[in-house]
């Protein structure tokens, strides 16, 4: 009655040789701005994370194949680094420093966002709208991550930072699902916050007049897995990965619940009546 789909929008580090011989950086700048802007070892967590289990079958995961120096799909990175006000779907102009990487024009940018940006939000939109078709409800989760200590180009400077932020859409979160996602991880023994240092809870713009497609983002902070100061990824990623699968499976069985109650309120078991209906003779 209710199914989940996780999307990676910042998990790759691709980047197609046609785009990559014209931006405007060295081999060094180019680690940097992928350290800065995306995390590959997320979508080893959602991948492990959405497998099939003795309980559960697999969840539906989606991620943006492409680096978001090629294109910024969702808008988010460009938002925070100040180069759209909208979140919207952006071709990065700058780095994090604020250094010019390209010269696009705009027939340029319009091919990019055709060849890499418009087939992801189509598989997306698909997963979304075969799940409204299957199911009650579906939710959309958004996972990325974030610095335990903030960065140059980040201007929210507040310290210390959570080990989990839950993004949430006035619309489209559930409250009770954003209580239940807060109370997973504080069972964990970790400290959740709503809305920071990430916030919101994206979906594709053509669903917005879908209530029945919820939203949540899931934030982790790096530190959970990733020694930040090497960028080697810890033995804890395990641990990561099976609070993301029960915080997932438990997530499922709430909106069933959901969808359950909200079945049962539509089409109420009919009373019986109170009249005694007259037996047929047998003489």
């Amino acid at each position: 009655m209710a199914t989940i789909i996780l999307n990676v929008p910042y998990g790759s580090l691709a980047i197609p040789r046609p785009i990559l011989n014209r931006l405007q950086l060295t081999s060094e700048d180019l680690r940097r701005e992928h350290w800065l802007l995306t995390d590959p070892y997320l979508l080893e967590i959602a991948i492990a994370a959405t497998e099939k289990d003795s309980k559960r079958g697999p969840k539906t995961l989606l991620s943006f194949p492409w680096s978001p120096l090629v294109a910024d799909p969702l808008g988010l990175v460009a938002n925070e680094l100040e180069q759209n006000q909208q979140r919207e779907p952006t071709v990065l102009s700058k780095d994090c420093s604020g250094r010019v990487i390209n010269d696009w024009g705009a027939m340029d940018k319009a091919l990019i966002m055709e060849k890499t940006v418009k087939p992801y939000f189509e598989a997306l939109e698909k997963e979304c709208r075969e799940a409204l078709e299957q199911e009650k409800f579906a939710l959309l989760v958004t996972l990325r991550s974030f610095f335990s200590i903030p960065q140059a180009h980040e201007k929210d400077r507040r310290r210390p930072r959570p080990q989990v932020a839950l993004g949430t859409s006035q619309e489209r979160t559930p409250e009770g699902l954003a209580i239940l996602a807060g109370s997973v991880f504080r069972s964990f023994g970790l400290w959740p916050q709503l809305n920071w240092p990430l916030s919101g809870a994206p979906v594709p713009p053509s669903f917005d007049g879908s209530p029945r497609l919820k939203s949540l983002g899931l934030y982790l902070n790096k530190d959970l897995y990733l020694d930040e100061r090497t960028g080697r990824k810890k033995e804890t990623i395990k641990a990561t990965i099976r609070m993301v699968k029960i915080l997932l499976n438990l997530l499922d069985q709430e909106l069933e619940r959901v969808a359950s109650l909200k079945l049962a309120r539509a089409f109420p078991p009919k009373v019986p009546s109170s009249v005694i209906k007259a037996q047929k003779s047998t003489l």
